[in-house]
């Protein structure tokens, strides 16, 4: 009685013993590896008339399943591995002494039934209900009142609708992960991930500092080591400015359950109870295992310009420049964005409302923090823009400001200045833009015209006297009888030596 009541106490504390094995690689050797096992007869417990009693295989309790037939008496038997998607063993893990008793039919049970004796009974018979396939003339409702038949009944239709028995194997739905932006949560992450297992079983993924695990199935956010239990849909994240450019592997993980239940049946003859019992039995399972490529290193870049070409300036002169800033690598994110610029040289003046910030479409940047001190300006992206994607993306900043020339030191000088732009997770970038303010021309004397050489007129040859004309001799006048006729021969006369003397001039002066 002493023995008894000590594998009570054990089994009532929910530690079994295990079937040792040598070499398991796995369930299915185990099973096949059913061997011999020593039946030992406990003492007996008492319900409505009747006894069953205790039995023990290799010291794990186990049950008569044949209520109508002999009790096998101790020794050694082979046994038969019962597969655990039947009944039978699903039955033996959630009745008295299995494993999931405590988690589903203890807390499902009436009161009364609930003490040792009772509760070892009632899963007597619900083995033997289940044993005969669900038969309503089974030996296991001999000599039950309607009351604890009800309760056999109830028991089994509670035991087919529980989740099946769990395994150890547990894993992921993926292995290799690489984060991506999420600009709506302002963080990086992974995909959701799904934890491929028994519900009842959970596995325990380290975190490194800055990491986040978020269980959408839970709707938890846990860092640290997190637990995760089969069938949860969860995710990894990090702020977008840590980690960049690294790498976390979680390395093998395992299962809570590094066990598997294993029922045996004892068939001892044909006149002999069939005695079956369940355990846990250490097997070896594949590890699981996660990694996450984090976001890459982002790199930033400028581009400063001076409105002029040529970049020549005069005193009084107002000088516009444009910034461009850029993140130039694909798939990263440059966190907090700061843009400052210096004036380098003295005499002139930064135009304090003229700076301003601009995004990739050239609108103004409303939520922009601007500050000018004397010749500097520092602006602050804002949340609108607190993140910086890369230029494939088509994200970038412009800034533009004015300055004004304004003292004569500068004559002659070249102006400097420089942009400086940094963010949280980027190392810092440069730019110099310089431009020369021209020396006035100093003004000429007016210059006398020179005396421009008057053209010698051509000499005009003047005409040779002609030798006065000898006196003419008055002809006798001809008696024609018509004065008309008379008059037009002397016109005609004096027009012909008028002809003749003015050929005669032209040709003395082309001579």
């Amino acid at each position: 009685m002493k023995h008894v009541a000590r594998q009570w106490r054990l089994l009532a504390s929910g530690l079994f013993l295990m079937l040792i094995f040598r070499a398991l690689p796995g369930l299915e050797e185990a099973e096949a590896r059913a061997a011999s096992v020593s039946l030992v007869q406990g003492e007996a417990v008492y319900y409505q008339g009747y006894s069953t009693h205790y039995y023990y295989i290799d010291g794990v309790l186990g049950y008569c399943l044949e209520p109508g037939k002999t009790p096998p008496s101790d020794g050694s038997y082979d046994s038969q591995v019962i597969d655990n998607s039947e009944l039978l063993s699903k039955a033996m893990y959630y009745v008295y002494g299995g494993p999931g008793y405590e988690t589903h039919m203890k807390p499902a049970l009436p009161e009364a039934w609930r003490s040792e004796a009772n509760v070892y009974c009632l899963s007597h018979c619900v083995l033997s209900y289940v044993y005969d396939n669900l038969s309503g003339d089974s030996d296991a409702f001999i000599g039950l009142n309607e009351e604890m038949k009800n309760q056999v009944i109830q028991c089994a239709a509670w035991i087919r609708a529980w989740p099946a028995i769990p395994a150890p194997d547990i894993s992921f739905s993926g292995t290799e992960f690489k984060s991506w932006f999420d600009r709506e949560g302002k963080q990086q992450r992974t995909d959701e991930i799904t934890c491929i297992g028994d519900a009842d079983n959970s596995i325990t993924i380290p975190l490194p500092e800055g990491v986040w695990l978020v269980n959408a199935t839970k709707g938890t956010k846990k860092s640290g080591k997190v637990q995760v239990m089969g069938g949860d849909r969860f995710y990894l994240s990090a702020d977008a400015g840590t980690l960049n450019g690294e790498r976390y592997e979680s390395g093998a993980l395992y299962g809570s359950r590094r066990q598997a239940w294993r029922t045996l049946v004892i068939r001892p003859g044909s006149n002999g109870q069939n005695i079956g019992g369940g355990s846990l039995i250490t097997v070896e399972t594949a590890p699981a295992s996660l990694a996450v490529t984090w976001l890459p290193r982002p790199e930033l870049d400028t581009d400063k310009q001076a409105d002029k070409t040529g970049k020549s300036y005069k005193l009084g002169d107002i000088v516009t420049y444009t910034i461009e800033v850029t993140q130039r690598i694909q798939g990263a994110v440059a966190k907090n964005v700061v843009i400052s610029d210096t004036i380098l040289t003295e005499g002139v003046k930064l135009q304090k409302n003229s700076v301003v910030l601009l995004d990739a479409q050239q609108r103004a940047v409303s939520d922009a923090m601007i500050t000018v001190e004397g010749n500097t300006y520092t602006i602050r992206s804002g949340e609108s823009l607190e993140f910086l994607q890369s230029v494939e993306r088509g994200e970038k900043f412009f800034v533009e400001y004015q300055i004004a020339i304004t003292d004569a030191s500068v004559i002659g000088r070249e102006i400097e200045n420089e942009v400086i732009v940094r963010a949280d997770n980027a190392d810092e970038v440069r730019d110099r833009e310089i431009v020369k303010v021209e020396e006035p021309e100093t003004p000429k004397e007016p210059e006398e015209p020179e005396e421009v050489p008057k053209e010698e007129e051509p000499e005009i040859e003047e005409p040779e006297e002609e030798p006065a004309p000898k006196p003419a001799v008055k002809a006798e006048a001809v008696k024609t009888g018509d004065e008309e006729n008379l008059m037009v021969l002397i016109l005609l006369l004096i027009l012909s030596c008028t002809a003749i003397t003015a050929c005669g001039k032209i040709a003395r002066k082309t001579k």
